[in-house]
């Protein structure tokens, strides 16, 4: 009568092994039909064999010796379906003898410790995809999803371990591991050398599997580290990566070059069948696999673009902070002033600082560039503007300073254009324009009505040249007399391919709104840009600075 083994191992996970050749030998050494990976067993440890209908079980004189339903085997026993055998270890393998009948094998199922009752049926497949249902609609956790991946593969293909590889930076490694009952196992007990797996992998010649036999197809160039793996099944699935939408119902496209990893399983026990309705199964597993991948991929990038939106947010708001709160309001100078970045956070900034003698220094700047770079250096210039207002020194000694540090920092990368300015209670005003916009003056009590007049000195921007100079200009101020400052995000701002506001509106917005005051002068310059621009997003940062001289 034909037999069968069920072998279960010291984990309780079973598999179930053909009696279909004797002598049928068992123990710890390759060369056994069945490979018992327990120290404590012999390297051969027993056999059984056949006589006529009947097998019979033999102890090659082994340390522990073996025994039959609890009873230690003298020399030999003959066996009978439902018979358990041990190696003589209480914590070992169990192996039961089943004759091949559905009804005896169903039977004996249910006796088996961690079977269950299912085995590798159809049912326990269900179930392990199921599980995988499951765990995609609960867990919080990628990695508890994969891994309920590779347990179902390992429930559909009855192999005894599976890992799952993932490709990063050009080689392999092991993301998790799991044995036949679900337990983490570390990336060590994977037996055969990632290069090798990931040889073949990229050498397959389908999408979706590939044949993997180290020990047939490489065994001339990996003797050494082959030799002893004792392997009898081997499979592995790709997993790729999935262009486009991976959502359901939606359509998910991949090529060779897409590939991202795979599963690997093994058994050291018995030969793996690799039926075409377990390859189905294995193969919708390491799409799920991909698709959970993928989506992990994408989540990961949201999160960090979370991260970088809140970052920026907060950068963008002491930025905000470090812009004056509260500008002159009294006395021979009022100013008002503000600054919209194109992005999170800009490169220009504003501020008036008094000085020490009681003048005001003013300045208006523009960094090269846009973004965090740009936002650091201007932070740094408004820095620097505070020392100079504070420590009283004139534009032509600290301008020329500040461009030597920044080219020792930068070494020309980055530059920035300034207009500075100092403007005491006489209405003296000297300024240095530093590559920035040239800006307007605007003579409100003549008495032909409001004049408009260009500054028209410019030099080199900040940081640029070492050898740029910064000649000092001056021009006197009369009472009601309006500097009108901004940067190259008013004169530049466009709503079409060639399109800007540029001088001449700034110049009209600022003459129609001249008898307002100050805030509403400003306002009406700030909603003149806006209605140009029709809903257009700028495509640099705005700043304006208007000063008043009161007399």
């Amino acid at each position: 009568m034909p037999y069968e083994l069920t072998v279960v191992n010291p984990s309780g996970n079973a598999i179930q092994v053909p009696l279909d050749h004797f002598p049928f030998s068992m123990g710890r050494h390759s060369e056994n039909h069945l490979i018992l990976r327990d120290s404590r067993v012999s390297r051969k440890h027993a056999v059984i064999a056949e006589r006529g209908v009947d097998i019979w079980l033999e102890d090659l004189e082994s340390l522990h010796g073996v025994r039959v339903n609890e009873v230690r085997v003298v020399k030999e026993q003959k066996l009978a379906g439902g018979d358990v055998i041990d190696f003589g270890l209480e914590d070992g393998y169990r192996l039961i003898v089943v004759e091949k009948s559905e009804a005896e094998i169903r039977k004996l199922m249910g006796r088996m410790p961690g079977s269950g009752g299912s085995g590798n049926s159809e049912l326990s497949k269900l179930r392990a995809l199921t599980e995988v249902a499951r765990s995609l609609e609960h867990a919080m956790s990628t990695h508890d999803v994969l891994a309920a991946v590779i347990e179902a593969a390992l429930t559909v293909t009855g192999c005894e371990r599976g890992f799952l590889l993932l490709e990063e930076a050009g080689a392999m490694r092991v993301e998790l591991g799991r044995d036949g009952s679900g337990r983490p196992i570390d990336a060590g007990q994977l037996p055969v050398p990632l290069t090798l797996i990931q040889r073949a992998l990229k050498e397959r010649k389908d999408l979706l599997s590939f044949q993997f036999d180290p020990l047939a197809d490489w065994s001339s160039r990996f003797n050494d580290s082959l030799g002893g793996l004792d392997l009898r099944s081997v499979l592995c699935v790709p997993l790729l990566r999935l262009r486009g939408s991976v959502g359901a119902g939606e359509t998910m496209s991949a090529t060779m070059d897409d590939t991202v990893g795979l599963i690997y399983m093994d058994s050291r026990l018995a030969e793996v069948v690799n039926q075409q309705g377990n390859r189905e199964l294995l193969q919708t597993l390491a799409l799920e696999a991909s698709t959970i991948l993928e989506n992990a991929r994408l989540l990961e990038e949201e999160r960090k673009r979370h991260r970088l939106d809140q970052e920026l947010a907060l950068a963008r708001t002491i930025q905000a902070n470090l812009l004056p709160r509260k500008l002159a309001a009294e006395g021979f100078l009022t100013a008002v002033g503000s600054s919209i970045p194109t992005h999170q956070v800009g490169g220009d900034f504003y501020d008036v600082l008094k000085r020490p003698d009681g003048s005001w220094l003013a300045a208006v700047a523009d960094v090269s560039g846009k973004g965090v770079g740009a936002a650091l250096l201007a932070s740094l210039l408004q820095g620097v503007l505070l020392e100079a207002a504070s420590s009283g020194a004139g534009l032509d000694e600290w301008l020329p300073r500040l461009n030597r540090f920044l080219l020792e920092r930068t070494a020309g990368e980055k530059y920035a254009t300034m207009f500075a300015c100092c403007i005491d209670s006489s209405g003296l005003m000297q300024y240095v324009n530093a590559g920035h916009s040239r800006p307007f003056l605007l003579h409100g009590q003549r008495t032909g009505g409001p004049e408009l007049e260009a500054l028209e000195q410019d030099g080199f921007p900040i940081g640029l040249l070492e050898m740029a100079s910064y000649p000092l200009e001056q021009v006197q101020l009369e009472p009601g007399d309006t500097v009108v400052l901004f940067s190259d995000g008013v004169e530049e701002g466009r709503r079409g391919p060639q399109e800007f506001f540029g001088r001449e509106r700034i110049a009209a917005a600022v003459v129609e709104n001249a008898q307002l005051n100050l805030q509403g002068l400003h306002d009406g310059l700030r909603n003149a840009l806006t209605d140009f621009l029709e809903g257009v997003e700028p495509h640099d940062d705005a700043t304006l600075l208007l000063l008043r001289y009161g007399g």
